[in-house]
Parts: C-alpha cells; sequence; structure tokens
C-alpha cells in the first residue's frame, strides 16, 4: 500500500541578495540568514531529497537549525544518491566527471575553512551537532573522504592580516571559537547521519534510481519552460509530496494557491503510480 512518506513545502520569493525569483523551503526563506532562492532541477532535488530536515527534523531544530552542521548531514545524503544509487545527474549540468568528494571540498569544507580562515560565519559562530554518536556506513569512499575533510580542518588556521582593521579581533575570536568547536565526531556523525537518513527514505533499487533520475530530468525542463516570478504572481509556492510502496519511491507536486483566490493546481508527471500514468498528457504547464 502506497503511503504519505514525506511532505516539503517550498516558498515562492524574491531573494535579497541577488534579487532573484525562485523557492526556498518554508521554514528557512525568511530568516536573516536563509538560504538563497532557486529555480533549478538541482535545487528542487537538493532540498526535496537531501535538505528537507531543517527546522522539522528534531535532530535540526533551535540551535541546531540553519547551522552547517544540516549542510554537512545534507552532503551525507547527496553522497549516498550520487554514490550508491548512481544519479549522475544531480551534478550541475549534468558533469558527470565530478565526485562527491570534489563537491564536499568545494562547499561545506570551503565554508568551514572560510569560518577558521577569515572568522566569516556564514551559518552559525560554531558547528552545532546534535545527531546520535553514528557507527561508519556501509561506504570506504565516504568514510575515507571524512578523514581527508578532518585533516584539511585541522591544517586551517586563522589568516586574516589585516591586525589594524576595526573587526579584527572580532574576527579572531569566531575563528578560534569556530575550529575549537569542530571535531571528526562531529563531520563523521553528520555525514553519517544524512547517509542513513537517505538510504532509510529511498532504498538503492533500479525502479528509484529512474525515479530520482527523472525528478531532476522533469524540473530541469519545468524551471527551464516556467518564469518563477509569473508564477509567484499567481501562486504561493510548491509542495512536493513523496510516497514509498514495496521499497519503491513515487512524489506528486502541486502549486499552491491563494493568490486572488487561485485553487491549488497538480503539476502532473509520468512515474510508476497507475492513476497519475492516466492523467499524464494532462499537462496544464510546460514541462
Amino acid at each position: 500500500m502506497k503511503r504519505l512518506i514525506k511532505t516539503v513545502d517550498l516558498i515562492f520569493f524574491q531573494d535579497d541578495a541577488n534579487g532573484e525569483y525562485g523557492l526556498a523551503h518554508k521554514e528557512t526563506y525568511n530568516e536573516n540568514n536563509a538560504f538563497n532562492a532557486f529555480w533549478s532541477a538541482i535545487g528542487m532535488f537538493h532540498d526535496v531529497f537531501e535538505h528537507a530536515h531543517e527546522h522539522t527534523h528534531k535532530y535540526f531544530k533551535g540551535n541546531y537549525a540553519m547551522n552547517l552542521g544540516g549542510e554537512l548531514a545534507a552532503m551525507g545524503s547527496f553522497w549516498y544518491y550520487i554514490d550508491e544509487l548512481g544519479i549522475s545527474n544531480r551534478f550541475p549540468n549534468d558533469r558527470s566527471r565530478w565526485n562527491p568528494g570534489e563537491s564536499m571540498r568545494e562547499t561545506t569544507c570551503s565554508d568551514m575553512r572560510e569560518a577558521i580562515k577569515d572568522g566569516y560565519c556564514r551559518y552559525g559562530y560554531t558547528l552545532e551537532s546534535n545527531v546520535p554518536k553514528q557507527k561508519p556506513v556501509d561506504n570506504c569512499g565516504l568514510e575515507d573522504e571524512m578523514r581527508t575533510y578532518w585533516d584539511t580542518i585541522k591544517d586551517t588556521h586563522f589568516t586574516n592580516d589585516y591586525k589594524g582593521s576595526y573587526d579584527y579581533e572580532q574576527e579572531r575570536e569566531f575563528s578560534i571559537s569556530y575550529k575549537q568547536s569542530v571535531s571528526f565526531g562531529k563531520i563523521a556523525n553528520l555525514h553519517r547521519y544524512g547517509y542513513r537518513m537517505a538510504e532509510r527514505m529511498v532504498p538503492n533499487n533500479k525502479e528509484n534510481y529512474i525515479t530520482l533520475t527523472e525528478f531532476i530530468d522533469f524540473w530541469n525542463n519545468f524551471t527551464k519552460n516556467n518564469n518563477a516570478e509569473e508564477l509567484m504572481s499567481m501562486y504561493k509556492g510548491i509542495t512536493v509530496k513523496l510516497y514509498k510502496e514495496a521499497g519503491e519511491i513515487s512524489w506528486k507536486a502541486f502549486l499552491v494557491g491563494g493568490v486572488d483566490g487561485l485553487p491549488n493546481h497538480e503539476i502532473r508527471h509520468a512515474h510508476n503510480v497507475q492513476e497519475d500514468l492516466l492523467d499524464y498528457a494532462e499537462f496544464d504547464f510546460e514541462s
């Protein structure tokens, strides 16, 4: 029997930082350190499958929300989808030669090094983790990469040479406290927990590989052929619902109404649920 396993509510808004229109999770879009708006298939996949836990999961609430730790957990999920399930079109522009380790180094590891080198802390002044202690996962690549990650952080130090600057001492203190907050245990537990969240939610089988690959293809076409600013004038956001039956994932999405009295509007797509296949030809938006 098909059962609902996750609902992800995304809100349309204009990003104050860059003026772009797009989406973000409803729990994160209006905070002082909110995530940027996105309008891409990769952004949809990230917020639905990898990073829907911010403010919603019990280990990522309160002081543990909107912290770099949440992104480390998301990168653990990312690793599972790439390295185990084989979702190669998850990479930007289908850069199939990328590897998940390179992505970790260019994203969260880079952010952590920036906090230590410059005292510039984008998501929290310390690395926080509330997840239980995790045993190693059955993926040698991830386990090896986390050791490299930790060695890189250990070798990173405050390097801001502008001693006469107004913020120098404060940035130096931020750097020291951030580095002191980081440990291999936190890095490992967060990545392992995220990996296991993805593994539990989306079992490794051919059907799920097809569904998630087609999820990215669908939203790639949808975001290219539909304008976020125009949709925002009619709808509040997009809600995605994930279902599971006998270990197989399926999904539905709809535009959330309410603007000028418009009702919700289902975004139809092809997947493995028979009742949805019957309506596949009835697209109301370009995809």
